[in-house]
């Protein structure tokens, strides 16, 4: 065995770390479903955006949550900590498949932390955090473009080609699966139901997949939460 494979087959995988971030960040929760299912323990330190000091930025280069700490190494972005996770600790993995399986699920994680996220954001941030954290009066023209005009297109993409072409499965806890999943979270936090009738099959991944006991008791911790406001 050659010095560099040895040092990999003797590297510990992670036993616990520090995740910063919120729990109401589709970028965050996803991480959190990650660590779950691989059962690493770690510390949620809340770091909210907008309020991040010089510390939270050198850790975070582009000033996002969330950041994963580990004695004093740190990673930032959900992308890449996930890819982490899954390389520290193989099993249980959150990829199937074989490799064009693979690509697919990096895709679809791009697409919901881009077009899916870009869709129903305002939805979430005017509704829950404007309005229930802030108490101030929300936009509704905001809302109304994302719900008339943004969402719809991505739903019916999603319930195309997600859903149809490529067949997602909402038993696996996979990451496309997760990454897809956890913006759509938010949207329940503002009173967003996907129409079943229309998109039938994203309806029932969504509510088969919440209801997966490892992805139900973010759901809970979360919906408590939001209780107190």
């Amino acid at each position: 065995m050659s010095e560099a494979n040895e040092s990999q087959a003797t590297q510990a995988p992670p036993v616990g770390g520090k995740l910063h971030g919120v729990s109401l960040s589709p970028f965050v929760r996803k991480v959190r479903a990650v660590l779950a299912i691989k059962n690493i323990d770690y510390e949620l330190v809340n770091v909210m955006p907008g309020a991040m000091g010089p510390e939270f930025h050198s850790m975070s280069p582009l000033s996002k949550v969330p950041v994963w700490e580990e004695s004093d190494w740190t990673l930032p972005d959900s992308s890449v900590i996930a890819a982490y996770l899954e390389r520290a600790v193989p099993s249980p993995s959150i990829h199937s498949g074989d490799a064009r399986d693979y690509g697919k699920e990096l895709f679809w994680e791009e697409y919901a932390d881009t077009r899916l996220i870009d869709a129903g954001g305002a939805v979430f941030f005017q509704r829950v955090v404007r309005a229930k954290i802030f108490k101030e009066k929300p936009d509704e023209s905001l809302i109304s473009r994302s719900l008339d005009e943004m969402l719809p297109m991505v739903f019916d993409q999603l319930e195309a080609l997600f859903i149809e072409r490529d067949g997602a499965d909402p038993s696996k806890l996979t990451l496309g699966n997760l990454a897809i999943w956890s913006p759509l979270v938010n949207l329940e936090h503002a009173g967003v139901e996907i129409d079943a009738q229309r998109w039938p099959g994203m309806a029932r991944f969504y509510s088969e997949l919440s209801r997966h006991p490892v992805l139900a008791a973010l759901l809970e911790e979360e919906r408590a939460a939001l209780a107190s406001y």
